[in-house]
């Protein structure tokens, strides 16, 4: 049982009736307080309605917690959706022939250094080499 079914149940039963009940007692029995008989009754509703205040903010309070906890799951839950057919096409790439639109651009490429000086030439290309471990 959630805790506001609780309050809700047990504020009007129990709980306002003993703050009636505790407030009369007090009335009656703390020194130094004189209070006449006829006023007992409106002791006993002014003690029940203290303790139905601090219920009823309660009860407030919990409801608005329902409703910011029932709006962040809806939030949640329209974040995780799929997404629709449209969005999961791939994007096509551009053509090659208009990446390279210009092939004097690749000419600048044979200017590059050329690594022939760090070729291996001990063996030459036709022979065959016996690797053992």
């Amino acid at each position: 049982m959630t805790p506001n079914r609780i309050v809700a149940f047990l504020t009007p039963l129990v709980f306002a009736p003993l703050a009636g009940v505790i407030s009369t007692w007090a009335a009656e029995n703390l020194p130094g307080v004189n209070i006449s008989q006829s006023a007992m009754e409106e002791i006993f509703v002014g003690g029940a309605l203290i303790a139905l205040a601090p219920a009823l903010q309660w009860l407030h309070g919990w409801q608005k917690y329902e409703a910011r906890n029932a709006e962040a799951i809806a939030a949640a839950g329209t974040v995780l959706t799929p997404p629709s057919v449209e969005a999961l096409v791939p994007p096509q790439p551009e053509p090659a022939a208009e990446v390279f639109e210009d092939i004097d651009e690749l000419a600048e490429l044979d200017e590059l250094d050329d690594f022939d000086e760090y070729e291996d030439t001990s063996v030459g290309d036709d022979e065959t080499v016996i690797v053992r471990s």
